[in-house]
Parts: structure tokens; C-alpha cells; sequence
């Protein structure tokens, strides 16, 4: 089927006391005017809602990321509580040292508006120098304050083996009959090891001796002072490496097992005593027996 060729069209415009206006109209023409104009408004309008969709993408990816950032700040914050209350720095200092500390106190609510972006970035912005300040200068020397101090006080804790090798208990802690006869009984201030005369002899914990003496009693004995209200005393002994004044760690010989002063055969009397009373090495001690 034959397409014919539309007829032009002829507009006049006149007007009162003017010269009439005449256009002619070719409608093909007027077609692909209007084809144009119509495809270049959808264009523009396309072009501007991917912007739009582009800049939307954009800003919802900085949203996440600032509320990433916060959420992390917010988890290192309350890593440093856990940090500052193990150094003990009180909530009083806390809340001085680091006013942007978040909280959550009850009795909240209202119309909830997202906060923009750059708000949140600015919230982290100025938030993390005061969280680094605080750890760094504050948590961080308190804590290892502490650290050294727990270190020093389980070094000094009398719970190691007094006796090198296998040894035998031969006398607990607490009332005994007496053990050179008799119905008499005694208190015995520690337990007894019997060995071999020359059987190395331990430092239980770290500490200083404060006595390397012979007495009737105790013959040969050392008593190390170990800090934190903890002394340890070994009786006995045929040998003493120590003097006063020496410092001993947890492990090392000062002395060697005997059979001096009141004793009915070669054995090492080991006592622990704690704020100058004595205790029952057994609750310090893993022995077997």
C-alpha cells in the first residue's frame, strides 16, 4: 500500500492594523521536529535519573561506611572499658579522659531521622583521637602497671617443688604425735620430705633470703622472703648454697637435703608462711601423695 505524501498546511496569522503573517507547514517536517525534541527531553530526563540513581548509590555506600566505622569505634570503646577497668582506672577518670564515650541511657525516643554521612564521619572523625589519647597515655601504662605487678605477685607465689627429683612425704602439716617416742604431741609447721642426704633443694618461688643460719631446732635452714606477705622456710638441710641478701628465683639450689638439728633422719622440713602465720604447703603445692 502506497504511502501518500501528506499535503502542507498553510497557518495565517493576522492582526488589527497589521500585515498578515502566512507559514506553511510540511507535517513530515513537523514530525521529526517534534520526533527530536520528544527524544531529546527522554533523553535528558534518563541522564538525569542515572545520575541521581548514581549519587543515591554513592551516598547510601558512605552511609554504610561511616556507620561501619562508628560501629567499630564504638566496639574499641568499650574494649578500653574492659582495658581500664583490668588496670583499674575508675569510671570517674574514664569519664574525664574520654567525655565522648557513648551511652546508652534509658528513657529515649522520638521521631528517628537517618543522620547524614558526613555527620557520622565527623562523629568518628573526632571520636578516635580522644579513644587512641586515652589507651595511649592513660589504659594503656596503668595496665601494664598491673601486668608487672600480677607478674611480680605469681612469681612470688610459693608453688613450686622444693625438692629436685622424687620425694616422699613423711610428715603432713598440723598436729603429730611426737616422732622421738612418747604420747606427747606436737604442731608441726610444714611437711616432710625424706630423700637422700645431698638431694638438691629448691626455691619454690622467687624471693630474697633473708635467712641462711644453723639453730638447734631447724639445724642448717634457709627462709626466703618472696613479697606479697609470703616467706618459705627449709629446715634440715646438709648444705646451704645461699646467703642473706641473695636473690633467688623459682627452680634454683639453695641447699642440699640433710639430717641437722631435730630430726630423726634425713629429710627436708618445708614450711610456708603467709603474714608471719604459717600454712599448709599443701594448698600450694601438686604432690601425688
Amino acid at each position: 500500500m502506497a504511502l501518500h505524501q501528506p499535503k502542507p498546511y498553510t497557518v495565517l496569522i493576522t492582526a488589527t492594523g497589521k500585515t498578515a503573517i502566512t507559514l506553511t507547514l510540511n507535517p513530515w517536517v513537523a514530525l521529526a521536529t517534534g520526533t527530536m525534541l520528544v527524544g531529546g527531553v527522554a533523553a535528558t530526563i534518563a541522564g538525569l535519573t542515572y545520575h541521581n540513581w548514581q549519587l543515591a548509590e554513592q551516598n547510601q555506600a558512605l552511609t554504610d561506611t561511616a556507620n561501619e566505622v562508628l560501629t567499630e569505634l564504638n566496639a574499641i570503646g568499650s574494649e578500653i572499658r574492659v582495658l581500664k577497668h583490668r588496670a583499674g582506672v575508675s569510671d570517674a577518670e574514664w569519664d574525664a579522659l574520654s567525655p565522648d564515650a557513648e551511652t546508652t541511657p534509658q528513657g529515649q525516643g522520638g521521631q528517628a531521622l537517618e543522620a547524614p554521612p558526613e555527620l557520622l564521619l565527623a562523629t568518628a572523625q573526632r571520636r578516635l583521637p580522644a579513644l587512641s589519647a586515652v589507651l595511649t597515655m592513660d589504659v594503656r601504662p596503668a595496665l601494664e602497671a598491673t601486668l608487672e605487678a600480677e607478674a611480680d605477685q605469681r612469681a612470688a607465689f610459693p608453688d613450686g617443688k622444693p625438692v629436685a627429683g622424687e620425694a616422699k612425704v613423711s610428715s603432713e602439716f598440723g598436729v603429730r604425735s611426737n616422732p622421738f617416742g612418747g604420747s606427747s604431741y606436737e604442731v608441726h609447721e610444714g611437711i616432710d620430705f625424706a630423700g637422700p642426704v645431698g638431694q638438691p633443694i629448691l626455691a619454690t618461688a622467687d624471693g630474697v633470703v633473708v635467712k641462711a643460719d644453723y639453730e638447734r631446732g631447724y639445724g642448717n635452714h634457709v627462709k626466703i622472703d618472696h613479697g606479697h606477705q609470703y616467706e618459705t622456710l627449709y629446715a634440715h638441710l646438709s648444705q646451704m648454697t645461699v646467703k642473706i641478701g641473695d636473690r633467688v628465683r623459682r627452680g634454683d639450689v639453695i641447699g642440699h637435703l640433710g639430717n641437722t638439728g631435730r630430726s630423726s633422719g634425713p629429710h627436708l622440713h618445708y614450711g610456708i608462711y603467709r603474714n608471719g602465720q604459717a600454712v599448709n604447703p599443701r594448698y600450694f603445692l601438686k604432690l601425688e601423695d
